[in-house]
């Protein structure tokens, strides 16, 4: 796929991922506004609902003290009747709870006309309150106001009997009660937040609170409702609600469907990502490929080429004839065809680790002596370039559990590639140290190095460094992803570290021994 098409995929998708992100958005902020909504329908029908209750509560309490009143207002009167039957005089005065009292009767002779009045007397002698109670029982009450404008006797009389002066808001809503209300009308309709709340006047004076330290919170909370709503004569008072956790409350009452949307984003992004980084690592992989085989033609072919050439010679009769001439070219012939050998063995074994089949041969040897042999074996490419190889073997413990082939491989890969990307005069360094329970080996060479954007690519199959247009080393990319391998596979570790321009150091760590199954 061409990398244009890739970037329209690409640029395809994230278009769709973010109007599915900006739609999804768009429906948990309009849920959350609904859930808003309907938190706040619920609290101010409760509020009502309360403010209903309590109004009742103090209409019950009304009906109750007006009753009593009545039961006192009668008691008093027949407590009067009494009094003007035991007077014995047609009319009388007496005294009770600091009040005068003048009681006069008048009856004709015939007993046709009757009238009996009751009335208070100021000090003054002017009648301030008067009953007057007709033959027929008819009863007419009259009131006359003091000159000195102080309350009348009648207000004062009426107040006492009936029992019902005014109360302050305080003493009409009893605390306890309107707290029990507020729970449990909340409750019926499903909210069970956290809340406080207080009672205020017309001017915002508080005269009951909940909490006196969100005062202002409270009463600056838009839940409120009127109390005692159908008295039009009194000053209004207010019962506010204040929930100090509201969006936390709402945020617990809506987790499911909002971390399941959530949720719902986080795989979605992952998807979108893991999509594009296949993309990116399949276009790589492809690219990779091509190159393997590029440069597997071209390895194949030269000794091809050589074989072919070889034959054509050979099937000269004049060349045939000649032993010297013809030994050469057998012997060519058998080199190159080796040579293809082991480019195809090479194949076969990436395929081979790569799947997880390769089988190590475990065996006791040392490995001082395999770096010696590899060495000497590698000192003849090293000098045919003036170059110089250099041994420190320091480790004392050198025996190791092993497979004595892949590890002669490895060394040998790790020489020779010191070797070939040194461009002028090779100069190879060998260490061994003990650590811990194995041997640290270090290969070191002085060649043109490798930037630091590659050197974590190294061990990557196929990976061959950039060399820009200069194909002087050839190779398939095998080499370093097959010593890897080797070395985990024997419980080790490599690390690699380089400078571009000065050189490169491989750290090889391999332990005595090591179990495959731990």
């Amino acid at each position: 796929m061409k990398k244009q098409y890739i970037y329209i995929l690409i640029g395809i998708i994230t278009s769709a991922l973010i109007g599915l992100v900006t739609i999804q958005i768009y429906w948990i902020d309009n849920a959350v506004t609904l859930k808003e909504e309907e938190f706040k329908r619920n609290v101010r029908s409760a509020l009502f609902s309360v403010s209903d209750k309590l109004e009742k509560i103090d209409a019950a309490y009304r009906i109750k003290a007006h009753k009593k009143g009545q039961q006192l207002f009668n008691q008093r009167m027949d407590m009067l009747n009494t009094s003007i039957e035991n007077g014995g005089d047609s009319t009388a005065v007496f005294q009770q709870d600091g009040v005068t009292y003048q009681i006069s009767e008048e009856q004709t002779e015939n007993g046709q006309h009757y009238k009996k009045s009751i009335q208070t007397v100021s000090p003054n002698g002017q009648v301030g309150f008067q009953v007057s109670i007709q033959g027929q029982g008819q009863v007419t009450v009259s009131n006359n106001v003091l000159k000195n404008n102080q309350p009348s006797v009648i207000n004062e009389m009426l107040q006492d009997l009936v029992g019902s002066r005014y109360r302050t808001i305080k003493e009409r809503i009893d605390k306890n009660i309107l707290d029990s209300l507020l729970k449990s009308e909340l409750l019926n309709r499903g909210i069970k937040a956290k809340f406080q709340y207080g009672v205020f006047d017309y001017n915002g004076n508080e005269l009951i609170v909940d909490s006196v330290s969100n005062i202002n919170k409270i009463r600056q909370s838009g839940f409120y409702s009127q109390l005692f709503p159908n008295e039009v004569l009194e000053t209004p008072h207010f019962l506010s609600v204040f929930f100090p956790h509201k969006k936390g409350y709402l945020l617990r009452t809506m987790w499911l469907m909002l971390s399941t949307s959530v949720l719902l984003l986080i795989i979605i992004v992952w998807a979108f990502t893991f999509t594009i980084q296949t993309i990116f690592k399949q276009k790589k992989l492809s690219e990779v490929k091509n190159d393997f085989i590029s440069n597997m033609t071209h390895e194949l072919k030269t000794p091809i080429s050589t074989i072919s050439l070889a034959c054509e010679a050979l099937s000269d009769k004049d060349m045939s004839n000649n032993e010297d001439i013809r030994g050469s070219y057998v012997s060519m012939i058998n080199q190159e065809n080796k040579r293809l050998g082991l480019l195809v063995e090479s194949v076969l074994k990436s395929a081979t680790w790569d799947k997880g089949d390769l089988k190590l041969k475990k065996e006791e040897f040392d490995l001082h002596r395999i770096i010696n042999e590899v060495s000497d074996n590698i000192l003849i490419q090293v000098e045919n370039k003036f170059g110089s190889l250099h041994k420190n073997l320091n480790a004392s413990a050198t025996i190791v559990s092993a497979d004595q082939v892949h590890i002669t491989n490895l060394i040998y890969n790790l020489l020779d590639n010191a070797n070939k990307y040194s461009p002028e005069i090779p100069e190879i360094t060998i260490t061994t140290e003990n650590i811990k329970q194995g041997i640290l080996l270090t290969v070191s060479d002085r060649g043109q190095g490798i930037k630091r954007e590659n050197l974590n690519k190294i061990f990557e199959k196929f990976y061959r460094v950039p060399t820009g247009n200069v194909h002087n080393v050839k190779g398939f990319g095998l080499g370093l992803n097959y010593v890897k391998a080797i070395v985990e596979r024997h419980g080790g570790e490599i690390t690699a570290s380089s400078i571009y321009g000065k050189g490169t150091r491989f750290k090889i760590y391999i332990p005595f021994s090591h179990n495959e199954n731990v």
